[in-house]
């Protein structure tokens, strides 16, 4: 019988690894470290991962604790629609572009409006995301957008969008992958 347990037990263990490694979360974990060693924001105990790799209609937005080693939330989040269909392909720093920027950012404050609950963000690279501040490139809810991509902002679920906000605003780094 305990010959059997033990083999549950590793074929158990194995597979949460293989899942982890799979999903490249320990992967996040370690592109985040790097990140905050570069840039040294102001709030260190979480950092946004959007990993502009996986399709739209995939989780690819991650909250990662980095005390803990824990993804807090995962989500869906657009694109912008001159970005790509189903995956980012085309990226701009450009005003009126409706493209999206690649690159780190740092979250700010918060506002309402046309979108409603969103957060504010700054580009943190020269000349491949710093004009996101007059851009208006913000954090925002999906609800109100006719479709799933965006003019160049980071949509969110509804049900998620407050969440995220509230646990990362003033000062958290937000890493784009492509």
């Amino acid at each position: 019988m305990k010959p059997l347990i033990f083999s549950f037990c590793i074929i158990f263990f194995c597979t949460l690894f293989l899942r982890a490694n799979e999903s490249g979360t320990s992967d996040y974990f370690t592109y985040a470290r790097m990140q905050l060693k570069k840039y040294h924001p102001p709030r260190q105990d979480y950092v946004i991962i959007i990993d502009y790799r996986k399709s739209i209609i995939s989780d690819r937005l991650y909250v990662l604790d980095m005390k803990n080693n824990h993804v807090v939330l995962s989500s869906n989040v657009s694109h912008a629609w001159n970005t790509g269909a189903m995956y980012a392909r085309k990226f701009s720093n450009e005003l009126g572009s409706n493209t999206s920027c690649k690159g780190n950012f740092l979250t700010r404050g918060t506002k309402y409006g046309k979108y409603g609950y969103s957060m504010i963000i700054k580009g943190l690279d020269q000349g491949i995301n710093d004009k996101a501040l007059s851009r208006a490139i913000i954090f925002h809810s999906d609800t109100k957008m006719k479709t799933k991509w965006s003019w160049g902002c980071f949509a969110t679920p509804e049900k998620i969008n407050k969440q995220i906000i509230d646990l990362t605003k003033n000062g958290v780094l937000v890493c784009v992958m492509v």
